[in-house]
């Protein structure tokens, strides 16, 4: 049975080519994304190993203190504790690290901050006797800084910046009130003569000055490394130094410190990995329509040949046997292969990220255990799966069969459709009680109700092979060949439908996507041009939590409002503060007096203008959350001043801003002064482009603020927006070019199976052209088929979920991408042609006395 079934194997290979070649491009992206997630995490663990490589122990805040930072003080060492720390026996030498991030160059050419969000900016105080920084760092040309108005740049930094040495740089530092200039005197390049370790940008100073610059205070540390004496252990000394570190902090070994320095990176990655292996999941899914297809026409085919083994003594679990040991060769192939091509693809990505300027640190690729296990795993087991119905089906053909010609009676499509009904019924349900926000259930019910909705649909979808690819079919079946096309698209609706599923899945994901993100700008659109009441927007671009250290000094709204054709400049503050107990509250300022006119605010009770510095508003469900009403007293956990209390004066409902906002002057109790947005109306006959132009001009020492006019701001929101519809497009378009191999595949096979049909075609006159229309237009309504399925499916989930996320405030509009939906369809159509085009140019080259006599 072995032999036989390689030899059968063998005799068909063309014929599982592409559905192999299916489970190649799924195992493909599973295994890319483990090799480059595992080798970048690799290289950055190397990288932090060699930053702390000089290193015996840090001493550093401990997280709670951290986070006690975000809405405080940032705890700091002093001078008195580097020195108790020197006093401690095993201690060789001790560095202060005075150091942040958020320190931006500006370019020479244009006078413009360098771009690049996510991209690390990064200042360090540069001392004298730094061994941490000697062990990295060398002055390859020039000096360090030794006056406060001196600065040294990596030569990554100063090839991006334009700056030689002697020239006057620009310098913007996070939580400054305006960027300053200063005199590049050295350029800095890592051991090795690498001008950057990961792409970061970095200016040195004196350390006085960086302390000034981050602290606010000269004497100060952010943390401190210690060497350590000859024949001493990090962990000995570690043991020593925490007898003496100040509250708030706490002692590591250098390495503890690379190992969470590259465990933080590495938990990045894995969610990284998993958003991909997602994709390639969803794309291994539709593949495995596809196989299932494949065998289940290579089965109809081999029923004389499987008859006649069942006539010569093979029991059904030999059969069975046979076409499951099929597909796991099948299977480990397009593994292998699959394997192979994530590999290089890893490895192309890499080499890729140095072409378009992405610095990453040195090292190669690694190919892990888990890579080859997953990718073996997923490959081998979703094609096994997939083979495993048509397996059990071919066991039950009958002896008889292999004596004579036997037709197999298509089986009734009742079962299955009341099958589909009830799965698609509990997917509704589910959705419904997902919609309905049950407490513990909601993600759970929602998931669930997608997943059965689309698997129910697909039951459903030979039951729905007639009306409406029938329909579609007769709107393009003009002359014979094309109704011959379309009778071939109905005459097996379970194949023509799972061939459409397969397209059918990725559509649905593809269309509940883009109803969203409809969605989700025509609700951007809506906020900004119907209930903003400013016309121009200063906007701090940043992801990290609001603290009032980022943004730009509010002064400058007072020079704008100067403008001619300005009315108002407000500045809008907001951090993230513990009130009544409650941690990460979102806690505003801003001038109270034209708040409600500038942010559309709704008064639901009370004053929303109130004049007292320790009154406050807050929206309707953040007062219904803490059971607060007009009258009721907060306390919040000011970063300056300690607890501060205010009596909610107002309540209001808005969909530009949420939570406790207080007066402006209350700013000062926050732990920077700067604003994050400002707000600015004009009159009628105002120059808004003139404004705009004027304000970015004022604007310009602060490379996070962006500046524009409403239809500006719109465009920035929507851009986010259609980036990460871009993403989940690019993702999702595997799976659906492996539906569309799903086409070609199930084509080709057809073509086999009708070899004899199309032989006595050509003999009755049709001629080549005729043929390749004919099955042009079977494979036109397959796809325009699946999509169809794809959008109506896809239209619903995005509608539930469009919903679910207005019932929360998140969406005030809800609507479809009508152009967008019919341009899937068109697109569809076309490809479905081009699907066409190998199969039916094999179908129209076939000998037609050959064809005649084929078995």
């Amino acid at each position: 049975m072995l032999r036989a079934t390689l030899k059968s194997l063998l005799s068909r290979k063309l014929r599982l080519v592409l559905s192999g070649f299916a489970i190649i491009l799924g195992v493909m992206f599973v295994a890319s994304a483990f090799v480059l997630t595992d080798s970048l995490g690799g290289r950055f663990e190397r990288l932090f190993q060699t930053v702390n490589e000089n290193v015996a122990v840090q001493v550093q805040a401990t997280d709670a203190a951290e986070e006690a930072a975000a809405e405080g003080e940032q705890p700091l060492l002093t001078e008195a504790d580097l020195q108790a720390l020197r006093q401690v026996d095993g201690v060789n030498a001790v560095v202060g690290d005075a150091s942040a991030e958020g320190v931006t160059p500006f370019r020479a050419r244009d006078g413009k901050a360098l771009p690049g969000t996510g991209v690390p900016r990064l200042g360090i105080g540069l001392g004298e006797d730094d061994f941490v920084a000697d062990g990295l760092l060398q002055v390859a040309e020039g000096r360090a800084p030794t006056s406060d108005n001196e600065v040294a740049l990596t030569r990554f930094t100063a090839e991006q910046s334009g700056h030689a040495i002697g020239d006057r740089i620009k310098v913007y530092v996070q939580s400054r009130y305006a960027a300053s200039e200063y005199t590049v005197t050295g350029i800095l390049e890592y051991a090795g003569g690498r001008p950057s370790l990961a792409g970061e940008t970095m200016v040195a100073f004196t350390v006085p000055e960086a302390q000034r610059l981050f602290y606010d205070r000269t004497g100060a540390f952010g943390a401190a490394q210690l060497e350590a004496a000859p024949g001493v252990s990090e962990e000995t000394l570690k043991e020593r130094v925490a007898q003496v570190v100040p509250a708030g902090f706490e002692a590591k070994t250098g390495t503890e410190i690379a190992e969470e320095q590259a465990s933080e990176f590495k938990q990045l990655l894995t969610f990284v990995n998993w958003f991909f292996l997602g994709f390639a999941l969803i794309a291994l899914l539709v593949g495995m329509f596809l196989i299932f297809n494949t065998f289940n026409i290579l089965i109809a085919q081999r029923s004389r040949e499987l008859a006649l083994l069942r006539a010569l003594g093979a029991s059904w679990r030999q059969v069975t046997g046979n076409v499951l040991i099929e597909a796991l060769v099948v299977g480990v192939l397009a593994s292998t292969l699959g394997l192979l091509a994530g590999i290089g693809v890893a490895a192309g990505l890499q080499s890729l990220a140095g072409t378009v300027g992405i610095s990453l640190p040195a090292g190669g690729l690694t190919v892990s255990v888990t890579a080859v296990v997953a990718s073996y795993l997923v490959g081998v087991l979703m094609t096994v799966v997939a083979a495993l119905i048509p397996a059990i089906r071919a066991s039950g053909v009958p002896p008889i069969a292999a004596m004579r010609d036997v037709v197999r009676p298509d089986k009734s499509m009742r079962g299955l459709t009341i099958t589909g009904a009830v799965v698609t019924g509990l997917g509704v349900a589910l959705l419904v009680v997902g919609l309905l926000g049950v407490d513990g259930l909601t993600a759970v019910a929602l998931g669930g109700g997608v997943l059965l909705a689309i698997v129910g649909v697909a039951l459903l979808s030979p039951a729905l092979t007639a009306p409406i690819a029938g329909t579609v079919g007769r709107l393009v079946s003009w002359g014979t060949a094309s109704g011959l096309g379309r009778r071939n698209a109905l005459r097996n609706p379970r194949r023509t439908a799972v061939t459409a599923a397969a397209l059918m899945i990725g559509v649905t994901l593809v269309s509940t996507v883009s109803v969203i993100g409809a969605s989700l700008r025509a609700t951007v659109d809506d906020l900004v041009e119907n209930q903003l009441g400013a016309e121009v927007l200063v906007v701090t671009n940043t992801t990290s939590l609001p603290t009032g250290r980022d943004g730009f000094d509010p002064a400058r709204l007072a020079e704008i409002e100067q403008f001619p054709g300005v009315t108002d400049a407000v500045a809008y503050h907001f951090v993230v503060l513990t009130v009544d107990g409650k941690a990460n509250q979102l806690v505003s300022a801003t001038d109270l007096s034209v708040a409600p006119a500038m942010f559309a605010l709704d008064r639901k009770a009370g004053d929303l203008s109130p004049g007292g510095a320790d009154e406050a508003i807050v929206d309707e469900n953040t007062a219904e959350a803490n059971g607060w009403q007009v009258g009721s007293t907060v306390r919040v956990a000011m970063a300056k001043g300690g607890d501060r209390s205010y009596r909610i004066a107002g309540i209001y409902e808005s969909r530009l801003t949420v939570g406790l906002i207080l007066a402006e002057s209350q700013v000062a109790y926050f732990a920077g002064p700067l604003a994050a947005q400002g707000f600015i109306s004009v009159s009628e006959s105002a120059d808004v482009p003139a404004i705009v132009q004027r304000t970015e001009q004022l604007m310009a020492d602060y490379p996070l603020v962006t500046v524009g006019d409403r239809s500006t701001y719109a465009d920035q929101q929507n851009a986010l927006v259609n980036q990460l519809l871009a993403i989940f497009y690019v993702l999702l378009a595997l799976a659906v070019v492996v539906a569309f191999l799903g086409i070609v595949n199930t084509l080709v096979l057809s073509t086999f199976e009708r070899t004899r049909e199309l032989g006595l075609l050509r003999a009755v006159g049709m001629n080549r052209r005729q043929i390749r229309r004919m099955v042009r237009v079977e494979s036109l309504l397959i796809a325009v088929f699946g999509c169809l399925l794809g959008i109506a499916l896809g239209v619903a989930l995005g509608l539930t979920a469009s919903a679910a996320l207005r019932d929360q405030d998140v969406l005030s509009v809800v609507t479809l991408p009508y152009a967008q939906l019919v341009g899937f369809v068109v697109a569809a159509a076309l490809a479905g042609i081009a699907a066409a085009w190998w199969p039916s140019w094999r179908a129209s080259r076939l000998n037609v006395l050959d064809a005649i006599a084929y078995e």
